[in-house]
């Protein structure tokens, strides 16, 4: 392998390489892909592991605390199908097709604006309340009123991580809605049922007035011929008309109601005609006010909702959205400005009220604030205005459509009383009855007709009505109501409990994704050499010509790790003298990308074996910045190639001779005289007079990236081996070092990965 006039000398003792074994982990792949994210994993697992410790344990307490299992509570609420009544108990049929609606309505009213004001009042001191920017919003976002279609059963539910406040809410809403609507419409009929009360006792009183009249006839009674006895009390005089109400102010009368006006031939013919008309009308009359009566409680309820829509205050964020918009900006901005500069001149004058450029200040100041004032109530208008709007404008549409059918009931009430004045004129006018009784169909004799009667009965008829509807109100407010409550708010019980697990349990393993993701994308990002086939990857035009298995000996490793180490080297030595030496390269160059990975270990081991295989071997160190082998060789940095290159020592006299038969030539003391004179002539006479009485010149250089020497030195010598090594080297700087190399058109280059696994040494 050697060359043949070369004859070994005895082989001294390998130098001690200077560096301690570093960590390592086990074998690496030598091929890409997905075993490559394994390596990655497999270099930072320790990292990997206690960071990923901590990020887990961090993300697990944020994730059980966010996605903490909320209690929930619910009530039950009955809405029945069917109104029951003590007053209607036989179809129980007649309501139903209005039952959907019906719970609907109630379902609406349950989380309208009105009963969730009603209950915030019980809940002001509620830490869930509390710490709500907006509680309405709140409320109608989290609470849930539950109806399944047929179902009678309303359920309303809420859930809050506080586990008293959940249940506490549930019960304020509740309340809060059968008080607000279900006991109104209680009250309501109760007033209605005392309205009807006070006109029962009058028309009584009325009644009771006729009754005291002497000798008065009773009512059907046949008046005798000739008249009343001689001795009789005279007849009370008629009474007036029967005034049931007068019209309701600004509304004009419209069409007669139930058809027109009986003529008053028809009626002095037939009297019954006009006491059946005057019944209808009456039912009507009666009828109409309560009609009128639940309209306007409606309407009272509708417009206590457009107040509360109008009234409402503006929310925090539409103020936040105020005080970020840009003219609001530039206009505090502009206040600010102005206030300083009159805080400013107001402390330095002597009389701020009185100087003039002070009071002008303020007043500007004034102008700005108000200004200021005014923009940012225009602009609240503006963002809050379409959103009052659209309440309003739904509510305006359901109180215009009670105000149309108020206004036709309130005029058909009208028709109806002008009817009924009219009907009670025509009364009024019948002609006094004939002395003898009125011959019915059958021959039988009829009571001669009364106007008085007429009217006594009329009353008694809608006393007796007032008194029938006064009962059934009675028996209506003691039927049960068709909203009740099944259940109060249930105890809070906790939901969610598995997803609550789940988050945490993912969020923990997370915190260890996340960081092995980190250090993949960390290493994906650096491309640092983790393998033989990053090496081969990277110097794709370079050969691999050596694999060094430990980047460092001493006294840490072990004997066998040593002989790894200088088999590797040896093997290099090898492929160097047979490729290369034994062709005539004389001059051999150790760089690398970068400085610190390796060369001056490769280069001290090649030298020193082929100077143990018998090559005259001359070890110079131009890596006159940063000089190592001097240190590994044992030696001081005495008078080297700097001396030299200054013109200030002898090339010869300044090659130190090893007791391992090893030449070494060191770099010497650094100046900038001696980076100028390392090119050029200077430089190329300097390694010719080098190369005279050896056989191989080992030559230590700059790393190749970083200074411009190592490329004058590259250039000028037949072999340039640049050096990776593992974990230290990057992949893009190891490629662009090759493509240098190849750019320089050197005869012989390759390339040593210092570093690699035993297992890749054989290769």
């Amino acid at each position: 392998m050697n060359a043949p006039h070369v004859a070994p000398p005895a082989a001294p003792a390998r130098p001690p390489a200077p560096r301690p074994a570093a960590a390592r982990p086990g074998p690496k792949p030598d091929d890409g892909g997905g075993l490559r994210v394994l390596t990655y994993l497999r270099l930072h697992w320790l990292m990997i592991l206690f960071c990923g410790t901590l990020l887990g344990a961090g993300g697990a307490f944020a994730a059980w605390e966010v996605l903490a299992s909320r209690y929930e509570s619910y009530a039950m609420l009955q809405v029945s199908s069917v109104p029951d009544t003590l007053a209607n108990p036989g179809n129980k049929d007649q309501a139903r097709t209005d039952f959907v609606t019906y719970v609907k309505t109630q379902v609406n009213l349950l989380k309208s604006e009105f009963v969730l004001n009603a209950a915030l009042r019980d809940l002001a001191d509620s830490p869930t309340i509390k710490a709500q920017k907006d509680p309405i919003k709140f409320l109608d976002e989290e609470l849930q009123v539950v109806w399944a279609d047929g179902s009678q059963v309303v359920k309303v539910v809420f859930k809050g991580h506080e586990p008293a406040d959940a249940r506490r809410i549930v019960d304020a809403v509740v309340g809060a809605y059968l008080k607000e609507v279900v006991y109104k419409d209680v009250l309501a009929k109760q007033q209605l049922r005392d309205q009807v009360g006070v006109a029962r006792e009058k028309f009584r009183v009325t009644l009771d007035r006729m009754s005291l009249a002497k000798d008065k006839p009773a009512a059907g009674s046949v008046v005798p011929a000739g008249g009343p006895p001689k001795d009789a009390a005279p007849a009370p005089a008629p009474l007036p008309p029967l005034a049931v109400g007068g019209g309701l102010p600004g509304v004009v009368p419209g069409p007669p109601a139930g058809g027109p006006a009986l003529p008053d031939a028809l009626v002095r013919q037939n009297p019954g005609i006009l006491f059946a008309r005057m019944t209808g009308l009456i039912d009507q009359a009666e009828r109409l006010p309560l009609s009128i009566a639940d309209i306007q409680s409606q309407l009272a309820v509708l417009k206590k909702n457009m107040d509360a829509i109008r009234d409402a205050p503006v929310s925090k964020l539409t103020r936040d959205a105020v005080e970020k918009d840009p003219e609001v900006m530039a206009q505090v901005l502009a206040w600010q400005k102005a206030r300083a500069e009159y805080q400013t001149q107001a402390s330095t004058s002597r009389n701020p009220e009185a100087a003039p450029a002070v009071v002008k200040l303020k007043l500007i100041v004034d102008a700005r604030e108000a200004r200021l004032g005014q923009l940012r109530r225009e602009k609240e208008e503006l963002i809050e205005g379409a959103l009052r709007r659209a309440a309003a404008d739904k509510v305006a549409a359901e109180m215009q459509g009670l105000f149309n059918t108020l206004r036709r009931q309130e005029e058909q009430l009208a028709a109806v009383r002008t009817q009924l004045a009219r009907a009670e004129r025509q009364l009024a006018d019948l002609p006094a009855p004939a002395d003898k009784g009125v011959v019915q169909a059958g021959g039988r004799e009829a009571a001669p007709y009364q106007p008085e009667a007429s009217v006594v009965e009329m009353t008694d008829s809608i006393y007796r009505r007032l008194v029938q509807q006064y009962h059934l109100i009675e028996m209506e407010l003691a039927s049960p109501a068709r909203v009740t409550s099944l259940q109060a708010a249930s105890t809070p019980t906790q939901k969610d409990t598995k997803k609550q697990l789940m988050g945490t349990v993912f969020a923990g393993l997370l915190g260890f994704g996340l960081m092995a993701a980190g250090a993949v994308g960390f290493e994906t990002v650096t491309r640092r050499v983790s393998s033989l086939a990053d090496v081969k990857g990277a110097a794709a035009g370079c050969p691999v010509v050596g694999v060094v298995p430990c980047p460092a000996g001493g006294a840490e490793m072990t004997a066998g790790e040593q002989a790894a180490a200088g088999e590797a080297v040896d093997k290099l030595r090898a492929y160097v003298a047979q490729a290369w030496l034994s062709r005539g390269a004389t001059t051999v160059a150790v760089t690398s990308p970068v400085g610190d990975e390796g060369k001056a270990f490769a280069a001290h081991g090649l030298a020193a074996s082929l100077a143990q295989s018998g090559y005259k071997t001359l070890l110079a160190d131009f890596d006159l910045r940063a000089p190592q082998l001097h240190a590994l060789a044992g030696v001081p940095n005495g008078v080297g190639a700097c001396e030299v290159l200054r013109g200030e020592a002898d090339a010869r006299s300044a090659v130190q001779a090893l007791p391992t038969g090893l030449h070494l030539l060191t770099a010497g003391a650094w100046s900038d005289d001696a980076r100028r004179a390392a090119t050029g002539e200077r430089l190329e006479a300097l390694l010719a007079k080098l190369k005279g009485p050896y056989d191989c010149v080992v030559v230590h250089g700059h790393a190749l990236l970083t200074a411009a020497e190592a490329v004058e030195v590259a250039r000028r010598c037949e072999v340039v081996l640049v050096c990776a090594r593992y974990r230290e080297t990057t992949t893009p700087l190891l490629k662009k070092a090759a493509e240098r190399v190849a750019a320089m058109e050197i005869p012989y280059s390759g390339v040593v990965y210092v570093g690699a696994t035993e297992t890749e040494a054989l290769c």
